[in-house]
């Protein structure tokens, strides 16, 4: 007599999953230690079988971190590659570490030799990285773009041996989800690593005629120029330049230029 194996219909697949990822999210928006945050994301790992998990609190940061490399070492990323990653400042030069300034939500990057890019357009330390990771087995990454106050974008990032192929799609129902995780994470990390507190109730804001001067300023105009442009004398100009870096306890106006535009009060600037 021949044994009928059932496969467990879609819908009740997708129902675990949903309430896998919700005591998950509920786990990590009661956590309060970094620990306890990190056992979120590997139960994240694990749910997706994408095993090699890792997080980075600022993927402009080309330098180690201790907590951020005791999570990658209890993950499974060999010593090889993280000394590599370190010593080459390839958080620097890798493309997704730069694809997640310009994402917004998850993307999936290959590790297909058809579908991933031409090694001789890779430098040779991307080359390296890339050669460790294939040698690990590693076929795809989910990676989770998550940009923070004052400029600053974070990533977690889920690898394994599953196919890139259909990967995202899998994961399409489970978007919002990902990105509310991440973000609970990042708040539990910050906290953990000391990072200083919002202070945005504490700044004065900008008046019309200040935000005028400091964003054709960050245009690259000089005073005369801002002067001109806006309908006013140069010396005012200069007075509200001036009280824009006091304002915002800066040393230069170029240092208040670079606070204002981390503080999303510019808007984009340039091409």
């Amino acid at each position: 007599m021949d044994l009928m194996i059932s496969t467990p219909p879609h819908d009740q697949i997708h129902d675990g999953t949903r309430k896998a990822i919700d005591r998950i999210l509920a786990d990590l928006r009661a956590a309060t230690e970094l620990k306890a945050a990190e056992a979120s994301l590997s139960a994240l790992a694990d749910l997706f079988e994408l095993p090699w998990a890792c997080w980075v609190p600022d993927t402009s940061h080309p330098y180690r971190l201790p907590e951020m490399e005791a999570y990658a070492r209890e993950r499974g990323w060999p010593d090889e590659l993280l000394d590599l990653w370190w010593s080459r400042h390839l958080a620097l030069k890798m493309p997704f570490y730069i694809r997640c300034r310009f994402e917004h939500l998850p993307f999936v990057v290959s590790l297909d030799r058809k579908r991933h890019r031409n090694p001789s357009r890779m430098s040779s330390e991307e080359a390296q990285a890339t050669a460790i990771l294939r040698d690990m087995g590693i076929r795809a990454m989910l990676v989770l773009p998550l940009h923070l106050s004052k400029g600053r974008v974070a990533m977690v990032v889920w690898a394994g041996a599953r196919r890139a192929t259909g990967l995202l799609e899998a994961f399409a129902d489970y978007e919002g989800d990902l990105l509310a995780a991440g973000y609970y994470f990042m708040r539990i990390a910050d906290r953990s690593l000391g990072g200083a507190s919002s202070s945005w109730d504490e700044r004065s804001r900008l008046t019309p005629r200040e935000w005028d001067c400091a964003r054709t300023l960050a245009q690259g105009y000089r005073e005369a120029e801002i002067a001109e442009l806006i309908g006013i004398k140069k010396v005012t100009v200069r007075f509200h330049l001036d009280n824009i870096v006091q304002k915002f306890g800066c040393k230069t106006r170029t240092q208040a230029v670079a606070l204002l535009a981390q503080l999303g009060l510019l808007g984009p600037i340039g091409t």
